[in-house]
């Protein structure tokens, strides 16, 4: 997969979205890895980490006997990546310049092979199965996070904010992705014969002020270029929703709940 493949963009907004990113769902990723026991001395893959990934959280855990890759394909998003982990001094953690559909890693590496938000942009399902099955150890996991967009709403409710939502998620579709893959993931992991199977879902709470509350605004715009190419929305119509969702994620009264995390997980037969 080349950049160019990736249905975002990699702007700088783009960079900011991952890094917010990464902020907001690292408590439920750290509740989700506590569920995993004892990592001590794993090897873990962070595939498609982008600037942050869960690196630091995975590092944290497999501790100096452990080894943490993370792999991405844009060169914004590793200098990114190596930035965070000289930042946080994390000497075990390699950034590895690769495709995340067919990396030059060994078979059968991994004590945790993970991917979190890839599906959901790109698609190709069963291309990225195989290579997360092909990376992970016999009897180690396969985790996966993905969105469902169910639950993603303002409150109260804004029209500007449904209709952005409504692009962005149709933007995903006709470029080859699905926002919903989260829907799906425990389902694929089964059918690939996936032992243990667990799944978890996560939701946050978005307070006054949360800057996540842009989150429509920052898709968006990312995305621009794609919503207008497909008739979406017009470049005013499109402005002009930007413009109301800045007003909504700024009024001290709005409230709000992200998209749905699904956390599914299971081992590779031995």
């Amino acid at each position: 997969m080349s950049s160019a493949d990736y249905l975002l963009s990699d702007s700088a907004s783009e960079l900011e979205r991952l890094r917010l990113q990464a902020r907001v769902w690292e408590p439920e990723t750290e509740a989700w890895l506590d569920s995993l026991g004892p990592m001590e001395g794993w090897h873990c893959l962070d595939l498609g980490c982008g600037a942050m990934g869960i690196l630091g959280s995975l590092a944290r855990r497999a501790g100096a006997s452990g080894r943490i890759v993370g792999v991405d394909i844009d060169a914004m998003q590793l200098r990114a990546a190596r930035a965070f982990v000289a930042e946080n001094n994390l000497p075990k953690v390699e950034i590895l310049e690769a495709d995340a559909y067919a990396s030059p890693l060994p078979a059968n590496s991994f004590d945790l092979a993970h991917v979190r938000f890839l599906f959901a942009p790109v698609g190709r399902d069963a291309q990225l199965m195989d290579e997360l099955w092909r990376l992970t150890k016999p009897g180690g996991i396969i985790a996966i996070q993905e969105p469902d967009s169910a639950a993603w709403r303002c409150y109260p409710p804004s029209d500007a904010w449904d209709r952005l939502k409504a692009a962005i998620l149709e933007a995903f579709r006709r470029g080859g992705g699905d926002f919903d893959a989260g829907r799906r993931t425990h389902k694929m992991l089964r059918e690939r014969g996936a032992e243990d199977l667990r799944v978890r879902a996560a939701v946050v709470a978005l307070a006054p002020g949360h800057p996540y509350l842009r989150l429509p605004i920052q898709f968006a715009t990312s995305l621009r270029n794609r919503i207008l190419d497909a008739g979406l929305m017009t470049k005013s119509e499109l402005d002009d929703a930007i413009v109301e969702c800045e007003q909504v994620a700024g009024d001290p009264k709005t409230t709000g709940l992200t998209f749905v995390v699904t956390q599914a997980w299971g081992r590779k037969p031995v």
